[in-house]
């Protein structure tokens, strides 16, 4: 408080925009979750203390440590996995059974209801998810096919992500390839017939080593 030249007192909002800018830096250099502080650089770290009641990604940066100047992926679980669905289309059984856990649990997580406790579980979904996305991005209408193929040693692209593999580089391997067989094909339907070109003829027949069973 002080006093002006008249003899009124004020206030003068010395510490305020100081307050401001700290809280600010404050909030940019550290992430707080159950009363603890944890920086932004040791996100590999602290991130399993957080990730079981917020689930989010980074992006593909993340791998090279830098962290700071890229968009971080807020979605739930729950969003991880319907994307997983929409795009590779995996039965829940069969998501389940490589998660090992129940049909009922997946669900739940799907719903919402609950999370993931184990951050290896939580992490193959969001890789899975990753991969959707990057399908989604090109364009790929059969990554659920795509995503099956045994094109790398006998391996899929799916296999890489279980094992724990880098697998940025094989999927733009399968995207050219999916868009080489789509080229194929529409040669074929415009050289043999009149009707329009679809992608019917892509099927796991078609794709060697899809290993896709309906």
């Amino acid at each position: 408080m002080r006093q002006s030249m008249t003899g009124s007192n004020y206030e003068t909002p010395g510490f305020a925009p100081f307050a401001g800018a700290a809280f600010i830096v404050a909030s940019s250099l550290f992430l707080s979750s159950t009363g603890s502080n944890f920086s932004v650089k040791d996100v590999n770290q602290w991130r399993g203390y957080v990730q079981p009641k917020v689930q989010f990604g980074l992006s593909r940066s993340e791998t090279d440590g830098d962290v700071e100047n890229d968009i971080v992926d807020v979605r739930t679980i729950s969003d991880h996995l319907k994307n997983v669905r929409n795009t590779l289309a995996p039965s829940m059984s069969e998501l389940a059974k490589d998660l090992g856990i129940t049909r009922q649990a997946l669900y739940k997580w799907l719903s919402g209801e609950s999370q993931p406790d184990d951050m290896e579980k939580a992490s193959y979904i969001i890789e899975l998810s990753r991969l959707s996305d990057r399908f989604n991005e090109a364009g790929i209408l059969n990554a659920k096919l795509m995503a099956k193929m045994k094109a790398f040693d006998g391996f899929s692209i799916i296999d890489l992500i279980k094992r724990g593999d880098n697998w940025q580089q094989s999927v733009n391997t399968l995207i050219e390839e999916a868009r080489n067989l789509k080229g194929a094909g529409v040669k074929a339907n415009l050289t043999g017939s009149k009707a329009s070109p679809t992608d019917g003829w892509m099927s796991s027949v078609s794709i060697p080593g899809s290993g896709v069973r309906e």
